[in-house]
């Protein structure tokens, strides 16, 4: 596989995730800023319900540009998507207060969460293909350069956010330090819009196109014939999105709002959790090469289970630190995995339906709902903080273990 084929299939999803988490980083300062005067604990709830409500139009990304792409080519329906939510999250760095605007202010910003939400359900699956339909034999490993965008986009995320948060004062990150971030999505969006016009249609597809066996409603055809597929990989894309989501902004919203460590802290704590995912995706990958898909999802899940609990108990910066290490290898071993399964259980005239479908409708309506229920079952009391977690994740190691190894499917037509 070629450098540019891979360079498309990363950029798009780096700055997609870049704008997921950016969203998530500044929910203090969309609480306060965007939303009413209220007590901290409210603004930061409203904040993350909004985060929440982006995933409702990811299922519609996924079965719209799915679509797009089962019927005319993975390259076009990814241009699309990275323009859609790239844009749209630029423009919540221009978004007036609500002392200036009012109740528009929060209309706006859930239409643009919702827009992000729509590109970002079509761009996941056909960066995946973009690669693993290029990749040959080792669907795993190629798949692990798209998979470890989310952990660079969470780095870039942080990152800036800790920069900023050192340079600027407290009321200057208020006023307009949280505002940069989202307005550098422009700048990438530019980059990531030359790239993709580069790269050339997968072999895959091509070949099916040739062979005339394009179907004219490939979603139809996904939920008669391919719904255990489709239910399978959406109960194990949910709960290693849940994982995810638990590691990555569950965990260190609940350390800093019960004073165990500070916001430059949480931010440490995320780039530590995003460079552990990054490398943890590539060993994953190779390993599934080896081993296959289902044991190491197996493993994975099994140990969030276990550490889930002692995460939320054991309150203290040591603990905090530990923690996001271990949901990042957690996190990181399965997803490449995650990635070459539920691509290789379905036929390449429905692969971006099916794959984009089971991977967003698991984190749309499973994982992605995770932070905002789990923080609003930890406030009436903190020991229901991992419930969520824990029974999605024992319902998925229960599917994961009546299911039959992909590692081998030929994924040829």
């Amino acid at each position: 596989m070629n450098k540019l084929t891979i360079s498309a299939s990363m950029i798009g999803t780096i700055i997609e995730w870049y704008d997921v988490f950016i969203f998530s980083s500044a929910a203090l300062y969309i609480g306060e800023e965007l939303f009413p005067s209220t007590n901290p604990v409210v603004a930061t709830l409203n904040v993350l319900l909004v985060f929440a409500l982006g995933f409702i139009t990811r299922p519609i990304g996924a079965l719209v540009f799915g679509h797009f792409g089962d019927r005319r080519g993975r390259r076009y329906s990814l241009l699309y998507t990275l323009l859609i939510s790239g844009i749209s999250s630029g423009i919540v760095g221009l978004l007036p207060t609500y002392q200036e605007v009012g109740d528009i202010t929060i209309v706006t910003l859930v239409i643009l969460r919702l827009l992000l939400g729509l590109g970002l359900g079509g761009e996941w699956g056909g960066a995946v293909l973009l690669a693993i339909e290029n990749g040959e034999r080792k669907r795993g490993f190629y798949s692990s350069f798209v998979q470890s965008t989310v952990g660079i986009g969470l780095l870039m995320g942080s990152l800036i956010f800790l920069l900023l948060s050192s340079v600027l004062t407290k009321s200057e990150m208020f006023s307009f330090g949280w505002r940069i971030p989202f307005l550098l999505s422009f700048l990438m969006v530019a980059v990531g819009t030359v790239i993709r016009l580069k790269v050339n249609e997968t072999a895959l597809f091509t070949k099916v196109k040739e062979e005339n066996l394009l179907l004219l409603l490939p979603s139809k055809e996904m939920f008669k014939k391919y719904w255990k597929e489709l239910l399978l990989g959406t109960f194990v894309a949910g709960a290693l999105g849940t994982i995810f989501y638990v590691g990555a902004i569950l965990l260190p919203l609940f350390y800093e709002t019960s004073m165990v460590i500070s916001s430059v802290q949480s931010f440490e704590g995320t780039s530590v959790f995003a460079v552990v995912d990054i490398i943890m995706v590539f060993v994953g990958g190779r390993l599934s090469d080896r081993v296959g898909r289902r044991p190491i999802l197996v493993i994975a899940n099994l140990l969030a289970l276990i550490t889930i609990y002692p995460a939320f108990l054991l309150k203290s910066v040591d603990s905090f630190f530990l923690a996001l290490v271990l949901f990042g290898i957690y996190h990181g071993s399965g997803y490449s995995p995650l990635a070459a399964m539920i691509s290789e259980i379905f036929p390449t005239n429905v692969r971006y339906t099916g794959s984009s479908s089971a991977y967003q409708f698991g984190n749309s309506f499973l994982g992605g709902p995770a932070s905002y229920v789990s923080a609003d079952l930890g406030s009436v009391n903190y020991l229901l903080y991992p419930v969520y977690t824990v029974v999605l994740v024992i319902v998925t190691i229960a599917f994961l273990v009546k299911a039959r190894e992909s590692k081998e499917v030929e994924i040829s037509t």
